[in-house]
């Protein structure tokens, strides 16, 4: 069995290989903040915070759920273009093969020439699934641990406004 360096498979994927590493730290970055800015204890006591402090608590309860859910939609639109741009590549890479071996016709279709534009075909799909996959699983993650923080938020501020008229 051939095994391919990743520094093989990044040069047979060319140029779609930047716009995948871009946007694997798009994922990376949204992951981390995610985990950062959702913990439950600060997400609960920042969010009871500006709901209390705020004019219009209703208002002010909606924009924090709105923006936390907002955030984690990132990682559903990187699983959704990731693929894509794989695709994209596959695209290319078959056009380079194809377009290689027009070019020499008097030449006979040479292996090396449809290899390499397979080669780029294939690698690109492989990482765009590599990229889309984790991203849309944290998606679901994330989604879940929002909808968990905003309901702990809402029955914090409730409990603090039934207090308050007592």
């Amino acid at each position: 069995m051939n095994t391919i360096t990743f520094e093989q498979a990044w040069n047979y994927g060319g140029p779609i290989m930047y716009v995948l590493a871009f946007l694997s730290v798009m994922a990376l970055t949204n992951v981390l903040y995610l985990w950062l800015v959702q913990r439950k204890g600060s997400f609960v006591k920042e969010g009871l915070e500006k709901v209390t402090g705020s004019p219009d608590p209703a208002g002010e309860g909606v924009r924090i759920a709105e923006r936390t859910y907002l955030a984690v939609d990132w990682l559903a639109d990187i699983a959704a273009i990731a693929p894509l741009v794989g695709l994209l590549g596959t695209v290319l890479g078959m056009f380079q093969a194809f377009g290689g071996i027009a070019a020499d016709v008097t030449a006979g279709a040479k292996p090396v020439v449809l290899a390499q534009g397979v080669s780029q075909a294939i690698v690109t799909t492989i990482f765009g699934l590599v990229v889309a996959i984790p991203s849309l699983a944290l998606h679901a993650v994330f989604r879940r641990r929002a909808a968990r923080n905003i309901a702990a938020l809402e029955e914090k501020v409730n409990e603090f406004y039934a207090q308050a008229q007592t």
